[in-house]
């Protein structure tokens, strides 16, 4: 019996070594006959081992899932860096932590498609092995230069160093300019995003009314040089290219305020306009800056410079889209004064350079036309006004007699009603009116004792009287019309009947023009009249309101409803 088992046990041997303890086991037990007594010892022992091979299993999975975890633990973290460019077929220019590299790039990722700018993770061994794409967040920071088509100079608002970026894919076709706000990757390498927030230079845009000459009353003298200056050389290119007569750059509009030096301003951006329309034959619009002085003033160190750089930026950028930039400055002495003209001396002394080299970068009206406007042309600095820059000084002086005749009449128009004597003439009412603007501008020049406004002291010792026609303006003509036109609706309101604007309301409101016009300033400091009146303020010592005013004033009533 026992050789049998032993020759069983020999065949079992020589079977396939790939069989599990389990798996011959159970062959062992199907050679053994039913009744054969190991049989049971056998059954046992498949039992123990088929229970430690399960505990054998499961211990390997954990074992597993330890060392996956202790493999997680102790590997490198891998790295994210801004990719720059590629070098060559299998490399690629990186920057991590502000270090540069080239490195090799895994062939799962597709060189081509990664994008200037896009974040990317590399490993260990400065291999790239995943795009991550653009950033999301970052510092921003302000354009102070576009220096070619890819590169940009960005610095602080308050002068601190200044950086050049590259541009990122994204931005290879933006058109970026100076004040521009873009978003940048953290290494400060890459330009990645321009933001969309509300472009800082549109508070500036002032719309221009349709304004030819003839809507300009009183002011014959400063239009004429007006049109020398800016209409000439466009109309006659060939004569001041035969000349070589150098076109002008800008000028300055300087005289009492309400004057029309705003209107002027804006009837030269209309008027240059067509005529370039007209000479071209191209379709253009005018884009009209309108900058206050003092907005551009700020107490950061190159702020206001950098606001300069800006204005002229935007100028420039609008004239490559087609349009004509006309910059207005109003108040010009405030940020291009001399140090006596300012307490912001420290500001002035690198604002007035900014300016002239601004200024100098242009070659002419055709590219951007500067108007300055000023009540104080002498406190404004001679780097400014010297030949090259500004190169035209034009005087809007106070309407005459025959000035303000022609103011009134743009204001008293035909369709407005008026008194019943007036109203009788309807045939001819233009003539009318023009006779009741004669008669009422003859008895406001009237030299009268009423009239008396101002006593001037001069350097000499002589005392001169200033009357209020020498300190009228277009401004308080159109709010004298204005007061008489109040006049007429109160009165109409009051009695029911459909009354007219008379010359009694012209004089009442003429008076209460000058008894409660804010423009006047309140004290009896020189320096604040002196933007007032003619005079050259080295030959003026004091400046002394007449009071009290004439007996109509006193009495009369605005008639402001």
């Amino acid at each position: 019996m026992s050789d049998e088992r032993e020759e069983r046990f020999e065949d079992l041997e020589d079977g396939p070594h790939e069989l599990s303890i389990l798996d011959r086991l159970d062959r062992v037990l199907a050679s053994l006959p039913p009744g054969d007594p190991m049989r049971r010892d056998l059954l046992d022992l498949r039992s123990s081992i088929a229970d430690q091979e399960e505990t054998i299993t499961e211990a390997g999975r954990m074992i597993g899932k330890l060392e996956e975890v202790i493999k997680k633990v102790t590997s490198p973290a891998n790295r994210i860096g801004t990719f720059l460019g590629a070098t060559s077929r299998d490399t690629a220019h990186i920057v991590v932590g502000g270090a540069d590299y080239y490195c090799n790039v895994d062939p799962r990722i597709p060189l081509a498609k990664l994008k200037k700018g896009t974040r990317v993770l590399v490993n260990e061994a400065y291999v790239i092995v995943g795009d991550l794409g653009f950033e999301t967040a970052g510092p921003v920071t302000k354009i102070a230069e576009v220096i070619g088509e890819d590169r940009l100079r960005v610095g602080s608002e308050h002068g601190t160093q200044s950086i050049v970026l590259e541009r990122s894919s994204d931005l290879a076709g933006s058109a970026l300019k100076s004040g521009d706000e873009v978003r940048v990757d953290p290494n400060y390498r890459m330009a990645l995003e321009m933001l969309s927030s509300a472009k800082s230079h549109e508070h500036y845009l002032d719309e221009v009314p349709e304004l030819p000459w003839e809507r300009i009353g009183g002011q014959e003298a400063a239009i004429q040089a007006i049109k020398d200056a800016i209409e000439l050389p466009i109309l006659h290119v060939d004569l001041f290219q035969k000349f070589r007569h150098a076109t002008p750059k800008g000028f300055l509009l300087y005289g009492p305020p309400g004057c029309g030096k705003t209107l002027i301003g804006k009837a030269t951006a209309y008027n240059l306009t067509k005529q370039l329309r007209e000479k071209t034959g191209a379709e253009m619009r005018e884009y009209f800056m309108h900058i206050k002085g003092p907005e551009i003033l700020n107490m950061w160190v190159g702020e206001s410079e950098r606001q300069v750089r800006e204005v002229f930026a935007t100028a420039r950028e609008k004239r490559r889209e087609g349009l004509m930039p006309f910059v207005f400055i109003d108040e010009a002495e405030s940020i291009l004064g001399t140090r006596r003209a300012s307490r912001y001396s420290n500001i002035l002394s690198t604002l007035v350079p900014m300016f002239c080299s601004e200024m100098d970068g242009i070659d002419s009206l055709n590219d951007v036309v500067i108007i300055l406007a000023s009540n104080r042309a002498d406190l404004i600095d001679p780097a400014i006004l010297r030949p090259g820059r500004i190169d035209r000084k034009i005087k809007v002086n106070r309407p005459n007699r025959a000035g303000a005749r022609d103011i009134y009449r743009i204001y008293l128009t035909d369709d407005l009603p008026y008194d019943g004597v007036l109203a009788k003439e309807a045939d001819h009412i233009g003539e009318a009116i023009a006779r009741l603007i004669e008669r009422f501008v003859e008895w406001q020049f009237a030299r009268r004792e009423e009239n008396k406004f101002l006593e001037v002291t001069l350097r000499s010792g002589r005392k001169e009287i200033a009357y209020r026609s020498d300190l009228i303006s277009g401004a308080i003509i159109a709010s004298i019309v204005e007061r008489a036109k109040a006049m007429a609706i109160k009165r109409a309101i009051s009695t029911g009947f459909a009354e007219g604007i008379s010359e009694n309301d012209l004089r009442l409101a003429f008076n209460a023009e000058y008894a409660e016009n804010d423009i006047f300033p309140a004290s009896d400091v020189t320096e604040d009249w002196l933007k007032l009146i003619d005079y050259e303020p080295e030959n003026v010592v004091k400046i002394a309101p007449v009071r009290p005013l004439g007996v109509d004033a006193r009495s009369s009533s605005s008639g402001v409803i």
